[in-house]
């Protein structure tokens, strides 16, 4: 098992924030439909996991597809409600925050890698702070994000997570592929706490 203690004590306390798509459910295109979404095995339960520790939970993830047309809020909204559904029902009553970006535009201060999502979340949820948090994906504007935002990157291998280890070996990426932490998946990440 490797010991992931970067924060000291009380980081049992903090957050831990997750990309969606990819990370916990299967990637395959646009998930806009419930229909669609299908959990990563074990991620569910990690996440179930995490709470029982006593983490709190952040989900925050570009859903492009509103913009280009694919989807609508509302199309998103519903896979969320099913998402939260099948987490209830694997033993994870409740998260602290859902946040989205509508596109995944470099000039939208919403969408990864910019942070304007992690800021909000910080804002209306005043005990979350990323700065003493995880922050998991599967792609390198997740891991870009969470160092702007001061989380500790965490790549999962699902998803697009493969590519994007390949794509830290660069060596323009040198710098974040020491910032990060690279795990198979979401349950393999929740089991060193």
């Amino acid at each position: 098992m490797i010991e992931i203690n970067w924060l000291g004590k009380n980081s049992k306390k903090c957050v831990i924030g997750l990309d969606r798509d990819g990370v916990i459910n299967q990637q395959n295109g646009y998930i806009t439909s419930p229909d669609e979404f299908t959990p990563i095995e074990n991620s569910l339960e990690a996440v179930a996991y995490l709470r029982r520790k006593g983490f709190q939970i952040a989900i925050i993830s570009n859903q492009s597809g509103i913009t280009k047309g694919l989807m609508t809020d509302k199309d998103v909204d519903d896979v969320h409600a099913k998402m939260l559904d099948l987490l209830g029902k694997a033993g994870c009553p409740s998260i602290d925050a859902i946040y989205y970006s509508t596109s995944s535009h470099k000039k939208d201060y919403y969408a990864k890698p910019n942070v304007g999502m992690f800021e909000r979340c910080e804002k209306e949820n005043p005990l979350i702070k990323f700065k003493t948090g995880y922050y998991v994906g599967d792609k390198i504007t997740d891991i870009k994000a969470a160092v702007k935002i001061g989380a500790r990157p965490i790549l999962v291998r699902t998803g697009e997570g493969r590519k994007t280890e390949k794509l830290l070996q660069r060596h323009a990426y040198k710098k974040l592929e020491k910032q990060t932490v690279i795990f198979d998946d979401l349950w393999s990440f929740s089991q060193q706490f």
